[in-house]
């Protein structure tokens, strides 16, 4: 992993903006429309060729795919795991909610946009395992044709995967008996690009929106204690999924939901999770009394539980 030893290097969050022609293929095939798969994989490598040089031009150091071969940021593993299906409506956001007024308008701005939404998600409905990677393979290969193209390009490569906290908490459990049981499964599953990731050579992001924004969702209505059990919880699914991952080739990102709210339930960061010796980029958060904790990065080192932790970097001594 990259640090900013001699200049501050720049990065991002990983998703990032796709065009209206990949976008709109993306909703088809979310509606069980019938879409050219060869024209979506052209239209896909199009935009990954575009974002890439976007990134470059734009003087970012640590760059990824923009994740422009995913509908969006995890509703994606429907298509690489087994056990989803059908859909339901997930909890509306917290802070949203005391604002009718906002409420409305924010319901009128999604029905004009065209994209495909995180808030009507499948449900788990049967086993989840990881049964196709074919998606991930190609992701991974076309991702390093345009670096090749670009030798000179990013300092360091990173590609993201989400949490099984995310997973399990957006796509509601109706087949395991416990949610302890779920997230195993979820874990065991995306292990898989957690590693692939890693073994072809680029950074690992995890995405981990679920330690913040579930506070303001699943857990709006309900006592603290119970949002940071989940977070435990959580917490310990990634470390057994990034169990084989060296600690220097994974970083973590919280955020409390990229939308245009008022953000005034936003649990305050240091409440929700702590990372050991661990870059962690914390992003769309309502304002922080705590120095350093705002919209920018934030590193936490040598603090206390909940720890994510991995495999040391073979160098390193602990």
């Amino acid at each position: 992993m990259r640090w900013s030893d001699e200049r501050i290097l720049t990065t991002h969050t990983g998703s990032l903006p796709r065009p209206p022609e990949l976008t709109r293929l993306y909703v088809r095939r979310a509606r069980s429309e019938a879409i050219d798969r060869a024209e979506l994989d052209r239209v896909g490598k199009a935009a990954l060729r575009r974002i890439v040089d976007k990134q470059i031009e734009a003087g970012v150091d640590i760059g990824n795919n923009g994740e422009q071969q995913r509908e969006a940021f995890f509703l994606y593993v429907r298509h690489r795991m087994s056990g989803f299906g059908d859909s339901w409506q997930r909890w509306p956001r917290g802070d949203v909610e005391r604002y009718p007024l906002l409420k409305q308008q924010m319901a009128q701005m999604l029905a004009a946009r065209e994209a495909v939404g995180n808030y009507q998600p499948p449900k788990a409905i049967g086993e989840v395992r990881y049964v196709d990677d074919t998606e991930l393979n190609a992701e991974i290969a076309d991702f390093r044709t345009a670096l090749e193209a670009k030798p000179t390009g990013f300092a360091e490569p990173f590609m993201t995967a989400p949490s099984p906290g995310i997973i399990a908490a957006a796509m509601k459990n109706e087949y395991y008996d416990s949610e302890e049981a779920y997230l195993a499964a979820v874990a065991a599953a995306i292990q898989v690009e957690y590693e692939a990731i890693v073994r072809s050579g680029f950074l690992l992001q995890l995405d981990c929106p679920d330690l913040a924004l579930e506070r303001h969702l699943t857990y709006n209505d309900r006592p603290l204690g119970q949002f940071l059990a989940f977070v435990e919880r959580v917490v310990a699914a990634i470390n057994k999924a990034i169990v084989n991952v060296p600690r220097d080739r994974v970083r973590l990102h919280v955020c409390w939901g990229n939308y245009e709210g008022p953000h005034d339930r936003d649990v305050r960061s240091p409440t929700y999770c702590r990372s050991s010796s661990r870059p962690m980029s914390a992003g769309s958060c309502c304002p922080s009394p705590i120095p350093g904790i705002s919209t920018n990065i934030a590193y936490y080192k040598n603090s206390r539980s909940p720890t994510i932790r991995s495999s040391p970097p073979a160098s390193s001594t602990i």
